[in-house]
């Protein structure tokens, strides 16, 4: 549910506890009491799993505050408290992910070697009504089914 397996959450979690430390300290000593507590997320573990899990699924934020017995507009105060957190620790750890394409080459200079399999599976699509967009949509094949296909308005 949230992309990591125990091990990896395990790594990943004093980073991200202290993360959240500094941003607190940032913010001033007492944030949490300025800010209005956001409902309980007691635990850097349950912060954790929280926006791991928001990340991962990206569900509805009603969906997201039933999941942690939290309010709408707690779990939306969750999500961007915790978005930069997350961020902060994954940059601590060396993993987060290149955003320019020099970071990218630089990047990849330091990886082996990798096979690379590329899913090229036609999925069917909705087309739209309109017939001159519907041009533009039309790949050329005649049936997905064949072109014995009978005509199923043939009377």
């Amino acid at each position: 549910m949230m992309g990591l397996n125990s091990g990896e959450f395990n790594r990943l979690l004093p980073y991200f506890h202290e993360a959240y430390r500094g941003s607190l300290v940032e913010e001033g000593k007492n944030a949490d009491e300025k800010r209005g507590k956001p409902g309980q997320l007691a635990l850097a573990e349950d912060k954790l799993l929280f926006i791991l899990y928001y990340l991962k699924t990206y569900p509805l934020q009603e969906v997201l505050a039933y999941s942690f017995g939290l309010t709408q507009s707690a779990a939306n105060s969750w999500v961007h408290r915790l978005s930069p957190v997350l961020q902060a620790a994954l940059k601590q750890m060396g993993h987060r992910p290149a955003r320019l394409p020099e970071e990218l080459l630089a990047r990849l200079e330091t990886e082996a070697v990798q096979a690379v399999g590329i899913d090229g599976t036609e999925r069917r699509i909705q087309r739209p009504l309109d017939p001159d967009v519907q041009e533009d949509w039309y790949s050329g094949k005649k049936s997905p089914y064949g072109e014995e296909q009978p005509d199923c308005r043939a009377g």
